[in-house]
Formats: C-alpha cells, sequence, structure tokens
C-alpha cells in the first residue's frame, strides 16, 4: 500500500502537462498512482480515468474510490481525494486540456453528465461495458497521434461518444439514485468555484440554492458522504496551496485577499486549522 506520495515532475502525468496544452488530447498509458496521494487536489484539466486493476482508495466516501473496471470523470476544478493507492495499481489518463474541454463543452452540451460526473467520478463497469469503453479509449490515443487536419474534429466526435457512452452507464448502473440530488450538488459545487472568493461559510451556500442550512448540508453529506463545509474548505486548502507553491511573487498577505480573508491573520487561522502549519511556514517548506 502507498501513501504519503508528493508530486514529483516523473509522475507520467505532470511530465505530460505541456503536451497536453499543445496537443489538447493525451493518452497516457501505466499509471502507477494519482499525481498526489493522501492529500485533496484539483483536477486542473478533464481526466478520464481508465483503471485497469488495482485500486484508489478512499475509506472517507467510498463512492469516490476506484477499482478495477472503473472508469472515473474528472472535470476541470473537480476535487480528487485519493488517501492510497494499492502497489499494482494501472490506469490510464485520457487528458483533455481544459480549452479543448470547453470547446467540446460548448459543442456537445454536458449538461446531464456533468450533474452525474460532479456526484460520483468513478462508475463500476460490466465486462461488456468495460471493452466498449476501451475500444473507444483505444480510438482516441490512434487518432490523437494521427498527424491529420481533421484531427480535432475527429477527437470531438469520438469524446463526446464516450462520454455520453459513460454518462448512460452511470444512470444505467445506479439506478437508485436520486436524479435531484444529484443536481444540487453539481450545482453546488459549480457555486464553490464561481463564489470562493466571495464567501467560506457553508450558510452561503444554503441560500444559494432557497435551502436553510441545517437541510442543504443534510442533502450534501448524505449525497456526498462529505459534509458541506468540507468540501467548501478543501477548495479553498488547495487553491491556497497552489497559490504558495507557483506564485512565489506573491506575498501571504496578496494571497489571503486574493482568496476573500479580510485579513492576513484570518487565512492564517484558517490555514493552520487545516493543514497543521501557517501559510508563512507552508511556504518555507515548498
Amino acid at each position: 500500500m502507498k501513501t504519503d506520495v508528493k508530486v514529483d515532475s516523473s509522475h507520467p502525468y505532470i511530465r505530460n502537462l505541456n503536451a497536453i496544452r499543445e496537443q489538447d488530447v493525451v493518452v497516457i498509458d501505466n499509471i502507477p498512482s494519482p499525481p498526489l496521494v493522501g492529500e485533496a487536489y484539483i483536477a486542473s484539466d478533464c481526466l478520464i480515468i481508465v483503471c485497469h486493476q488495482g485500486q484508489i482508495i478512499n475509506n472517507q466516501a467510498e463512492e469516490f474510490a476506484l477499482r478495477a473496471h472503473d472508469i472515473s470523470i474528472l472535470l476541470p476544478d473537480q476535487i480528487a481525494i485519493p488517501q492510497a493507492v494499492t502497489d499494482d495499481l494501472r490506469c490510464t489518463n485520457v487528458a483533455l486540456s481544459r480549452d479543448f474541454f470547453e470547446r467540446l463543452r460548448h459543442r456537445f452540451p454536458y449538461t446531464r453528465c456533468a450533474a452525474l460526473f460532479r456526484r460520483r467520478p468513478p462508475c463500476h463497469l460490466t465486462e461488456e461495458q468495460f471493452a466498449i469503453a476501451l475500444d473507444l479509449v483505444d480510438a482516441v490515443r490512434n487518432i490523437s497521434h494521427h498527424a491529420s487536419p481533421h484531427r480535432e474534429e475527429m477527437l470531438m466526435h469520438l469524446l463526446s461518444i464516450l462520454l455520453n457512452l459513460l454518462g448512460e452507464y452511470h444512470v444505467a448502473n445506479y439506478p437508485d439514485e436520486v436524479a435531484g440530488r444529484e443536481s444540487l450538488f453539481s450545482r453546488f459545487y459549480e457555486s464553490i468555484i464561481e463564489h470562493y472568493r466571495e464567501s467560506h461559510e457553508m450558510a452561503f451556500y444554503a441560500r444559494l440554492h432557497h435551502l436553510t442550512p441545517k437541510y442543504f448540508a443534510s442533502l450534501i453529506k448524505a449525497e456526498t458522504g462529505i459534509s458541506a463545509t468540507e468540501w467548501i474548505t478543501n477548495y479553498v486548502i488547495i487553491q491556497a496551496k497552489m497559490l504558495l507553491d507557483s506564485h512565489k511573487e506573491m506575498t501571504v498577505q496578496q494571497i489571503s485577499y486574493h482568496l476573500g480573508f479580510s485579513e492576513q491573520a484570518s487565512f492564517s487561522r484558517f490555514f493552520k486549522a487545516n493543514t497543521g502549519m501557517t501559510p508563512s511556514e507552508y511556504k518555507e517548506k515548498g
């Protein structure tokens, strides 16, 4: 069992970040772990994660665990929370750049699928479903290497088919899930992305969705196994770490204002309560 794995430049996904930006669609095989294990992170691209063997474990939210013959869809800005992986894990990632995904989404709307993927990123497939999905992934892999003026057009159509098919598998394989609750979580998550600088309070998001805080919190907890407050906190903490890691020119005070804190002291207390260290200590450690 592997835990406490940190992001490093040798990870296959990290090595391909520039290629994803330049080529829009890249298929990466033989991936032995997520880029970060033991700590939540935010997907910057759209990732279709095909699990061939092994497991990605999440005891906090079983529905976010991934095992053999699962395919997980991480949409841009999606929080991933892998707690551990087995030593035999092997995955294929179909990585779509954020720009390509936006073009794809506007051409082939994914409103229905997005709610399903936000709610339950992994879907466990039957043998037949998994084989069909693998055929489509193989086609995407082949076309992604094809030097053709119609490469993007062909990839658009293939990925539209793959994402819609996976959406149908979600519906077929989890018939007891309540569609209304799925759409609530999807709307809640989208509102975090839009408003996290404005408020870090669960009650603010409950009001946005015209529900009492208690009822709103109970729905999100029942739906995801994680409290609404934790979703908000995780998102803000990850954004803070990204700024501390990637923008060394920004002061802690500038970062605190950027994240919507009224003063640096409030940000420092919030960060230390959730990470065990102050922003300055985290920055120095990096």
